[in-house]
């Protein structure tokens, strides 16, 4: 695809509604260029799309064609962004494999949202990570440069692009409810006091809801969290902690994850435990890495991943183990 089939199949340069207007005129090219003070080539150019209209030269049509030159400019910048945007388009077309890397149950549940006519395009998915190509999803992800309070890298997890997504859709519905930034310090002391109050409150809710109907993978989140799950956000936020429930994929069947997101300590939880001991022991577990670990380092549950220090994740399982103890359960 060249620039001379775009501009005919879609959005005109500005030099052709130049032209237009010189018709309407009653002028030639060489009657603009002597009028301009340009060269008749310098005005051929613009009017074949060769030549990009400046704010100097977008002044100089305003004076001859009492169009204001804001408007010349934002044809120009119209045009330029379609041909942009149609070169990234063709770049992406042979990447396709790409998109086929993520679970299908992506789409299923509506976490990434297209047109028919995105079908085939990776836009969509694109927009979801908010990364501006493949490439970058893969320097972001993939080599080290996911952004926690220091980077990781998921080059080493079993199904990385299962994995990226579920994380991404924690960003996602965090960014949807800001908190106020936290304090690691403040948010400490906060929920040493509040540990009684937790683990009551666990003590309450040992077992899972009866469903009133099965869930499936096209269940919405919203439908899965039930009021246990939407009191334990309520608690944990008073604090100063929010925590997420996730659905996850069986290519990566990550229970939890701990990290500070945008200065808020985050626990990520699957959303689809078959016991409700594993979720609060898998809480229990993510909470443990707020009082003691601190901000630097993101911890996934159930899943192995290279900088996981296991003296820290035996500090997670005893107090989990400790508070399940003292909640009423048998570990």
């Amino acid at each position: 695809m060249n620039e001379k089939k775009i501009e005919l199949w879609h959005v005109p340069s500005p030099g052709s509604e130049l032209a237009e207007k010189l018709e309407e005129m009653g002028l030639d090219a060489n009657d603009l260029a002597a009028r301009m003070g340009y060269t008749p080539k310098a005005v051929n150019d613009i009017l074949q799309g060769n030549c990009r209209i400046t704010p100097e030269s977008a002044i100089s049509l305003e004076m001859v064609t009492e169009i204001p030159a804001i408007y010349w400019l934002r044809r120009q910048m119209s045009y330029d962004e379609f041909i942009s945007r149609e070169r990234i388009k063709a770049s992406l077309s042979d990447q396709s494999l790409w998109k086929k890397s993520f679970p299908s149950e992506i789409n299923v549940r509506d976490w990434v949202r297209q047109d028919k006519d995105d079908a085939k395009s990776l836009l969509p998915l694109l927009k979801f990570f908010a990364v501006a190509s493949p490439q970058a999803w893969d320097g972001y992800y993939k080599k080290a440069q996911l952004k926690v309070a220091f980077r990781i890298s998921l080059a080493d997890v079993k199904d990385p692009y299962a994995t990226s997504a579920w994380i991404r859709r924690g960003e996602i519905l965090s960014d949807r409810d800001p908190m106020e930034k936290q304090e690691q310090i403040p948010v400490r002391k906060r929920l040493k006091a509040a540990l009684p109050e937790i683990i009551a409150f666990v003590a309450a809710n040992k077992t899972l809801p009866k469903r009133a109907k099965k869930i499936t993978y096209t269940t919405p989140e919203a439908d899965v969290v039930d009021d246990c799950m939407k009191g334990l956000q309520e608690l944990c936020r008073k604090i100063g902690i929010r925590v997420l429930f996730v659905q996850n994929f069986k290519s990566a069947p990550i229970h939890g994850m701990y990290r500070w997101y945008k200065d808020v300590p985050l626990i990520q939880l699957h959303d689809r435990f078959e016991k409700r001991a594993t979720m609060w022991f898998t809480f229990f577990h993510e909470l443990a890495h707020v009082l003691y670990h601190g901000k630097k380092g993101i911890c996934l549950q159930n899943i192995e991943i290279t900088h996981n220090h296991p003296e820290k994740e035996d500090e997670a399982n005893c107090f989990a183990q400790k508070c399940m103890l003292e909640a009423g359960f048998e570990v």
